[in-house]
C-alpha cells in the first residue's frame, strides 16, 4: 500500500517543476485596462458607430423581449422584409428610398437620421430599430411589404 501511494506522490510532484505551480503561464495576463487602451486606438468616428450601435441592439432588444422573441429572431423576421423589399441590400440608396425600402422622408420623420442620413448608411440593426418605430412595432410579412417602399 504504501509502495502505491508513494508511486502516485512521486508521479504527481515529477509533473510539475519544483517552485512553479502547475497552473502556472508564462504568457503574462493583459493588464485591466488594456480594453480601454483598445478603445483609444479607434477613431472618434468609430467610437461614435460602435456608440450608435450598441444603442440600437439595447433598443432592440427591449423590443425584442416586449414581443417574446430573441433579438436573433426578430432580425430573422425582418431580413425577410429585406428580401422582398430590396433583394436584401441592407445598404441599398436611393433618391426616394433606401436601406430595407424606406421612403427618405420616413426615415427622417421617426429619427433615422439619428443613425445615418439615409437609411442605407445604418446597419440592419438601426433600420429595424426605426422600422418598429414607423410600424409601431407590427413586422410585416411577405405579405406586408412594399417593393415601392414604406
Amino acid at each position: 500500500m504504501r509502495r502505491v501511494v508513494l508511486t502516485m506522490l512521486v508521479a504527481l510532484l515529477g509533473a510539475t517543476a519544483p517552485g512553479s505551480p502547475a497552473h502556472a503561464s508564462t504568457k503574462h495576463p493583459a493588464p485591466r485596462h488594456a480594453a480601454r487602451n483598445h478603445l483609444r486606438l479607434l477613431s472618434p468616428w468609430r467610437l461614435h458607430q460602435l456608440h450608435l450601435q450598441q444603442e440600437a441592439l439595447a433598443a432592440l432588444g427591449v423590443v425584442a423581449s416586449h414581443l417574446h422573441l430573441t433579438l436573433q429572431q426578430l432580425m430573422s423576421k425582418w431580413e425577410r422584409v429585406a428580401v422582398c423589399e430590396v433583394n436584401g441590400h441592407w445598404n441599398m440608396e436611393g433618391p426616394v428610398y433606401s436601406g430595407i425600402g424606406f421612403l427618405n422622408i420616413n426615415w427622417q420623420s421617426f429619427g433615422g437620421t439619428h443613425f445615418g442620413a439615409l437609411a442605407g448608411d445604418a446597419t440592419p440593426e438601426q433600420q429595424v430599430l426605426i422600422a418598429m418605430r414607423i410600424t409601431k412595432t407590427w413586422i410585416p410579412d411577405q405579405y406586408g411589404c412594399s417593393p415601392s417602399g414604406w
